[in-house]
């Protein structure tokens, strides 16, 4: 007899065994214990149930026999007869029917019975029967249950079929705390964005009178900024529920902020559910000024924030210039530059790069130009131009919508190859040079007031530094020391406090720079490029100013390291991005 034939034969064995055993069982032949469920008594054998539950096992060798076995009756309160019968009948011969009116109560007995095996036997079949009109609950009971895959598989179904889900009566009678769960999903697969509002305003109108008063706490889970504004003022206007609530308002307004002042939110992860991740933060690299070149580069670089990765491929600017800023202004990146005409800055210029559309629009001109080295700021929807060589104290806005330029108060100080930053609605401009004078002062515009105010000046005189602003303060990162041709670069960062009106200072990045990039993101500070005294700089630091630690997280292609260069935050749609 040969290996394969023996196998055959054992396995013949062991299936008359487990009939004879069950004969004996439904036939009470040999029968030493009685299993009661609900009332109906099932005789079965200690030992093969001892080898098939651990429950059974404890249970008629410890101490609680005495106790629970009396009279060779076990009494299982926790189970109903039907669900005994496929116990009984898994634990004797390895098989069970389960169907649609017994698999929960089964996978109540297994688990109670300690019957790893039959538990999932009857979890997939409740997996495998997932619905819109089940879901929910089912995804309660293998929580309840600890059915981890069951669970898995109804929460993924009930958040791709979000819509009809929340048309269930289980939808309409979830508890406030698992529709807030559902809510903030970033999952939820919606066609349209505003079908999660229509959901959350749902549930609440089913039982108006007990859950108006959790509106505002609802409204806060919904991704607003999302939505459009035609659909937010919809909301304003039209929803009784809304309108009669002072904090329901204020959050459906700030929702339509976005959509009004997308500037506003720049420096902030707005994240979109994952079905409707139409955009990514990305940070857009402009300009610079690479060895031997004396013209600012019109290429065109991408750093993607969530991957750390380079976009290889985004337009290149129509026109190159002598010298250039940019700022994001209305969701679209405005580059301002200038261009020499006699050995004069003539003209100024504004490009504009749509991320909607992956494409430049044409260029406005403007003949009252700032100088060399001037500085862009975006607030409220206007590009702030300050400074520059021969225009050290000039202030200019430009209206990017009515495409209009104008004079405001001219800076106390004024300068040029300076920083600045918005915060708190006010412009903050820093150090930089003023003619042969390399200075460390400071000084704040307030639009509202069209005036400009001193602020403390820092410790260290800087040329071409970059600044940010994280956690409510303003973190300013190297420059140039002074004027000189050797280009000695300023190792300390300093930090602006408002609250006290103080600079202290912070760390420094593993390599110091001037003439860098550098974009706030939810509060973390990134570098890009830039030189020091020897070469241009190829590293990307971030600094955490919470714990007051920069950290090196990628590195620049050849072709991107460039000084002068600039650096501005935007949200580009994901089709663009592969």
């Amino acid at each position: 007899m040969n290996e394969q034939q023996k196998q055959v034969l054992d396995e013949v064995v062991k299936e008359e065994l487990i009939q004879k055993l069950d004969e004996f069982r439904k036939s009470d032949l040999l029968c030493d214990v009685t299993v009661r469920a609900k009332g109906q008594d099932f005789p079965a054998h200690r030992c093969v149930l001892s080898a098939g539950s651990p429950y059974f096992r404890a249970l008629f060798t410890s101490e609680l026999k005495v106790r629970e076995s009396e009279d060779n009756l076990i009494q299982l309160t926790e189970v109903t007869s039907d669900a005994l019968t496929e116990v009984l009948q898994f634990i004797y011969t390895g098989k069970a029917t389960i169907n649609a009116s017994n698999a929960q109560d089964v996978v109540i007995a297994a688990d109670y019975l300690i019957i790893p095996s039959l538990k999932s036997k009857a979890s997939l079949f409740l997996e495998e029967s997932i619905n819109v009109s089940n879901c929910l609950a089912l995804e309660s009971f293998a929580s309840q249950y600890s059915c981890e895959s069951l669970k898995q598989a109804a929460v993924t179904y009930s958040l791709e079929h979000f819509v009809a889900v929340a048309k269930s009566s289980d939808f309409q009678s979830l508890e406030l705390r698992k529709v807030k769960e559902l809510l903030g999903e970033d999952k939820i697969n919606v066609p349209q964005k505003e079908e999660v509002y229509e959901a959350m305003i749902g549930w609440v109108k089913h039982d108006v009178e007990s859950r108006e008063s959790f509106l505002p706490e609802l409204l806060k889970c919904l991704r607003l900024f999302s939505m459009s504004k035609y659909s937010l003022r919809q909301i304003l206007e039209e929803e009784e529920l809304v309108k009669r609530n002072p904090s329901c308002m204020a959050i459906v307004v700030s929702g339509l902020d976005y959509s009004l002042f997308p500037d506003q939110f720049q420096g902030t992860s707005l994240t979109p559910r994952l079905s409707l991740g139409e955009y990514e933060d990305v940070v857009v690299l402009t300009g610079g000024l690479s060895n031997g070149s004396n013209k600012t580069s019109n290429n065109t670089h991408c750093f993607v924030l969530s991957t750390k990765k380079w976009l290889h491929s985004l337009p290149a600017m129509p026109n190159s210039c002598n010298s250039l800023d940019a700022a994001v202004c209305g969701g679209l990146l405005h580059v301002v530059s200038l261009e020499r005409s006699s050995g004069r800055y003539t003209s100024i210029y504004v490009q504009r790069f749509n991320p909607k559309q992956r494409k430049w629009n044409s260029s406005d001109e403007y003949t009252a130009s700032n100088g060399k080295d001037f500085v862009v700021t975006s607030l409220d929807e206007l590009l702030y131009v300050t400074g520059g060589e021969d225009s050290w104290c000039k202030t200019q806005v430009y209206n990017p919508v009515l495409g209009e330029w104008k004079q405001v108060a001219p800076m106390k100080a004024g300068g040029a190859a300076h920083c600045a930053v918005v915060l708190q609605k006010q412009i903050y401009v820093i150090a930089g040079h003023y003619g042969e004078s390399c200075h460390n002062s400071v000084e704040c515009y307030v639009p509202s007031t069209n005036q400009w105010k001193g602020i403390p000046s820092m410790s260290k005189a800087r040329v071409s530094p970059a600044a940010a602003t994280a956690h409510g303060k303003i973190v300013v990162v190297g420059g140039y020391s002074d004027l000189s041709a050797s280009l000695n670069t300023e190792v300390s960062c300093e930090m602006f406090d408002p609250h006290t009106n103080e600079w202290s200072l912070v760390a420094s990045p593993a390599f110091p720079r001037a003439a860098c990039g550098i974009v706030s993101m939810d509060d973390i500070i990134y570098l890009f490029g830039g030189r020091n005294e020897e070469h241009f700089l190829k590293t990307v630091e971030r600094f955490d100013i919470q714990r007051n630690e920069w950290r090196e997280v990628a590195l620049m292609p050849d072709s991107h390291q460039r000084s002068h260069l600039k650096a501005s935050l935007l949200k580009l749609p994901r089709k663009f991005i592969s």
